[in-house]
């Protein structure tokens, strides 16, 4: 009994020291893709995940793809994105990790306390190993107390395959590669509204 208790309790004090790990905000980076004068711009926001970079990876290409179709796109870590308060944006992208079930607490508290998001066109994506339905569900239901006009909610996983017809493939590159293609897709149908 004292050996199950041990054991569960070593469990327990590791997941809270990942978790805590893995739920920290990074540091402030921000990229910039695009022509500084395009007359799209896109806010596109994450937080590096401490083991895996999938985020940065297809948050980089979503901004490639939108370039491609003309627009520019700050990619920002949350850190860096809070420091935004004055710039507004034509699209708004929030890619939240998955950890325990949900998104991750900086990408959470970032959406609650962002100025107006309301009618703001908004694309949310979920990243995770394999189980992400909840936490797809959580970020939406964040944006919609925003009001905000989610275009789409996307969810890519690192662990499991991202297409069924393209399991031979990485699940990153694929990720990476349908991110691009979301990227351009948003663009043309921004066009077009």
């Amino acid at each position: 009994m004292k050996s199950a208790l041990f054991t569960l309790g070593s469990i327990a004090i590791l997941w809270i020291i990942l978790t805590l790990l893995a739920e920290r905000k990074g540091a402030a980076n921000t990229i910039f893709i695009g022509e500084l004068n395009s007359p799209n711009k896109a806010l596109i926001v994450y937080n590096p995940d401490l083991f895996y970079n999938l985020d940065e990876q297809v948050c980089t290409s979503l901004a490639k793809g939108l370039k491609e179709e003309g627009w520019s796109a700050k990619l920002a870590t949350i850190a860096a994105a809070e420091e935004m308060t004055k710039d507004t944006f034509d699209l708004y992208v929030f890619c939240a990790n998955t950890y325990n079930w949900a998104p991750d607490w900086p990408t959470s508290r970032f959406i609650k306390r962002h100025g107006n998001l309301k009618n703001k066109n908004v694309l949310a994506i979920t990243l995770g190993s394999g189980s992400t339905n909840r936490s797809q569900r959580l970020l939406e239901q964040k944006l919609g107390e925003k009001k905000a006009n989610i275009l789409s909610s996307q969810v890519f996983w690192l662990m499991r395959p991202n297409e069924d017809t393209r399991t031979e493939r990485s699940n990153v590159k694929v990720a990476v590669e349908n991110a691009y293609g979301l990227g351009r897709k948003t663009a043309r149908q921004l066009a077009h509204e």
